[in-house]
């Protein structure tokens, strides 16, 4: 295959944009990755390892291993800070982007040509400060992805209000997710897995930490899965509702009020933190990306490749990942690896003609 004279594009530098970099690369294909925040990872690069006693396959440590290796990779430039103004379909793909530095000045801008364009730019997460939850208003009820981020900075769980170790904490699951009254009727998959090994890492730091699980149910992760939930279950109380309200007290603790089913009655409990597992959404940027290449998007807002594209069609397009819909790391890499399968065969195609 001649493909060292071909040139893919790709759109956002987390997991499945930096797999699909490398796996290209591979191939001697000149790849250019634009990533709009300055730092290429995505959410996943913000996760937090999260072995006990052996890896428990949460996929953390994956995107550092191919951060890694595509910094080694001469195939591949990475534009971070970077937004696309405009793309246009003549033969291949053109380009229009700004690319701003990290400190004050001007921006730079410029126009890139190249052979397919793969689209990766992610997921957005809901914001969970209409629900009941006192999201923004109480310190120490805060998202998952934002514990993760205190799991890496302090190396243990902290409370925002006073950098102390919580005791008691609320996990609820499917806060954005599941929920037809606000059009996310789809299940985010990735949740209950991270919040279950979340729980057992901040035990494992914490050992007299008290956890408990509110869910719908629990999605399976893993292909030990059962085994793994059975041990969660030996350490973590596991209520199978969801919570009605939070308010805080005059102790400045967290009541959160449930519907207890083993007892059919409504029952209030206190905790020193509350972690909202929240929903994975399109990401914001899709529905301009869609609106410069002609391409309806569906009514979830991810993107569907089978979607009418013209009389053209989408020749040399291509999306990975959880552009797609909700993805755990894992998936997210095997679906770059599909896409750069399609990627290779259009362009062998184009060499051969």
């Amino acid at each position: 295959m001649k493909l060292r004279d071909k040139h893919v594009a790709i759109i956002g530098a987390g997991i499945a944009g930096l797999a699909a970099a490398d796996e290209l690369s591979r191939w001697g294909i000149q790849v250019t990755v634009f990533e709009k925040t300055f730092v290429p990872g995505g959410h996943a690069a913000r996760f937090s390892c999260k072995a006990v006693d052996g890896c428990v396959r949460c996929g953390a440590c994956l995107v550092q291993d191919r951060l890694r290796r595509i910094a080694r990779r001469k195939e591949i430039k990475c534009m971070t800070g970077a937004r696309i103004m405009g793309i246009r379909q003549t033969g291949g793909y053109e380009l229009d982007y700004s690319v701003a530095g990290a400190g004050p000045g001007p921006e730079d801008s410029g126009t890139l040509k190249a052979d397919a364009l793969l689209l990766a730019s992610g997921f957005s997460v809901y914001d969970p400060s209409e629900k009941p939850y006192g999201y923004g208003k109480f310190a120490d009820v805060i998202t998952n992805l934002e514990a993760e981020r205190i799991l890496c900075a302090q190396g243990g769980l902290k409370r925002p209000s006073d950098g102390q170790a919580p005791r008691r904490i609320a996990f609820i699951q499917c806060v954005g997710s599941r929920d037809s009254r606000i059009g996310r009727n789809w299940c985010s998959k990735i949740c209950c897995g991270s919040a279950l090994r979340m729980a057992r890492l901040i035990q494992k730091k914490e050992p007299a930490a008290a956890v408990t699980f509110f869910y719908i149910d629990v999605q399976s992760f893993g292909r030990d899965f059962q085994t793994y939930f059975a041990q969660c279950r030996e350490h973590i109380q596991s209520i199978r509702a969801i919570p009605g309200d939070i308010v805080q007290t005059a102790g400045n603790e967290l009541q959160l009020t449930y519907f207890d089913p083993q007892h059919s009655q409504s029952t209030d409990q206190q905790f020193d933190m509350v972690i909202l597992s929240v929903g994975m959404a399109p990401s914001g940027d899709l529905a301009d990306l869609a609106a410069m290449l002609g391409r309806p998007l569906p009514q979830n807002g991810f993107w569907d490749p089978h979607a009418e594209a013209g009389s053209s069609g989408p020749a040399g397009l291509f999306a990975a990942g959880a552009v797609l819909g909700p993805m755990s790391i894992a998936e997210s890499i095997d679906s770059a690896g599909k896409a750069v399968w399609g990627v290779v065969r259009y362009l062998d195609g184009l060499a051969k003609g």
